[in-house]
C-alpha cells in the first residue's frame, strides 16, 4: 500500500472514531430523593367512670299531708277556742282550724321535704384521646433529572428503584 492509501485510511478512520455514538446509556435505576410518612389522626374511646355522692329525696309516706292537715287543725281549733266568747267563740275556732290546717300542712311539706337519703352512684362518661397513624409514604423519585411522586404502602427499602424495560420497578 503506498502512503496515501495508508494517510486516507488512517484519516477515514479518525473521521469514523469521532463520529461514535453518544447516547448515554438507558438508566438502570431510580434513585429515590424524598419518602414522607403519610398520617391520618386517629380518635381512641375510652370509658372514664367516678365515684359521685348523691342525694336523693326520700318518697313521702303521705303524699296528702294528711298528718300535718289534721294535726294543725286540732292545734288551730284548740287556740281558736281560747279566743272570744259565745259565737264569736265558734268563729275563732273555726278560723283557727283552718289556719292551723293551712300551717300543718305547711310544715309537714318542709319536713317532707328535708327527708333526703344520700347514696354513691357509679357516673361515666367517653372522652377520646388521638394517635397519629401512619397509613402509607409519599415516595419521589428521579430519573434522568425528572421527578416523580407515588404513594407506597410501606417505606422503601432501598435509596433506588429498578428500571426494566424503561418502567421503574415497585415494590409491591
Amino acid at each position: 500500500m503506498n502512503m496515501k492509501s495508508i494517510a486516507i485510511a488512517a484519516a477515514v478512520v479518525a473521521v469514523l472514531a469521532g463520529c461514535k455514538d453518544k447516547t448515554p446509556p438507558a438508566p438502570t435505576e431510580a434513585n429515590i430523593t424524598l419518602v414522607e410518612a403519610v398520617t391520618e389522626t386517629v380518635k381512641n374511646p375510652h370509658q372514664v367512670c367516678k365515684d359521685v355522692v348523691v342525694t336523693h329525696q326520700v318518697e313521702p309516706k303521705d303524699n296528702n299531708k294528711i298528718l300535718g292537715t289534721v294535726g294543725g287543725a286540732a292545734a288551730g281549733a284548740a287556740l281558736g277556742n281560747q279566743i272570744g266568747g259565745g259565737s264569736g267563740k265558734v268563729i275563732a275556732t273555726a278560723a283557727g282550724t283552718i289556719a292551723g290546717a293551712m300551717a300543718g300542712r305547711e310544715i309537714q311539706d318542709n319536713v317532707q321535704k328535708g327527708d333526703v337519703v344520700t347514696s354513691t352512684e357509679k357516673q361515666c362518661h367517653t372522652e377520646y384521646t388521638t394517635s397519629e397513624k401512619v397509613v402509607g409514604y409519599d415516595v419521589t423519585y428521579e430519573v434522568a433529572g425528572a421527578p416523580t411522586t407515588v404513594r407506597m404502602k410501606s417505606k422503601p427499602a432501598g435509596k433506588t428503584f429498578p428500571i426494566q424495560d424503561g418502567k421503574v420497578v415497585l415494590p409491591q
